[in-house]
């Protein structure tokens, strides 16, 4: 009884430490969250007068200024410059208020997205790096079993599934990136979308001689072998021949435009 009397009052203390500690956390939430909404302002009427500036600024260059006004004119340019990445590197390190078009579709408009520090965005990053490298292993490994093994529909349609999967599960971690200052190229989220429903198409196109032709092709040569079975064989009533054509030569041009 004494051992558990004993317990108890430790309980006690520690849970009403615990919960000034709580309050206290709530306490200071509330008014980093406040600053927070103090800084968004800030930045608003920050980027009107930034704004108001540029338009003065194209103005004055526009008119006929003495070489005085012309010295003043440069410096005050230069000087904004400086201001403005000092501005970006401020928003950077406020929440997001928009999350896209995209994001607020499939996540809501209300799911803060921010990563307000650098190392969030390192880790970020960092871990999207690891995904992409990881499902890559074993999106090949299923691919390599479903050439290994016999031609069956259920193979590749698990195949195109995974793909759309990752496809689409890279697109919402890419715009979180970007969203949050990572320069990824465009060409690569272009890309990534539609490779996502290129792959969709794929999963929908039924078994068949055509769908046999174009198995084992890539890239340019899947968007020539498209084509050519569109126009020369019996299949133009299969809407996915000429849909998946079109993707695999913008995939195919837009790789070499942007790696050559």
């Amino acid at each position: 009884m004494e051992e558990f009397n004993k317990d108890y009052e430790t309980f006690i203390f520690d849970f009403e430490k615990a919960e000034q500690e709580q309050l206290e956390y709530l306490r200071l939430y509330r008014q980093m969250t406040q600053s927070q909404e103090e800084c968004v302002k800030n930045q608003k009427h920050l980027s009107y007068l930034f704004k108001r500036i540029r338009k003065d600024q194209k103005s004055l260059e526009e008119t006929n200024l003495n070489d005085e006004e012309k010295k003043i004119l440069t410096e005050k340019k230069a000087s904004i410059d400086q201001y403005t990445s000092k501005l970006a590197e401020m928003r950077r390190e406020l929440p997001i208020r928009e999350n896209g078009f995209y994001l607020s579709t499939i996540l809501g408009s209300n799911l803060n997205i921010s990563l307000l520090n650098p190392d969030e965005r390192y880790k970020y990053k960092k871990e999207y790096e690891s995904f992409k490298l990881s499902v890559t292993f074993v999106i090949l490994a299923v691919f390599i079993l479903a050439y290994i093994l016999p031609p069956f529909r259920i193979i590749d349609a698990i195949c195109n599934f995974l793909l759309v999967w990752y496809y689409c599960t890279l697109t919402i971690r890419e715009s979180i990136l970007r969203l949050n200052g990572s320069r990824i190229k465009g060409w690569w989220v272009l890309h990534h979308y539609i490779s996502c429903v290129l792959c969709g198409v794929t999963l929908t196109w039924r078994d068949g001689e055509c769908y046999d032709q174009i198995r084992h092709a890539f890239q340019g040569y899947c968007s020539y072998r498209l084509f050519d079975i569109y126009l020369h064989k019996d299949c133009s009533r299969e809407w996915q021949v000429m849909v998946l054509a079109i993707m695999f030569a913008i995939i195919f041009i837009g790789n070499s435009v942007t790696l050559g």
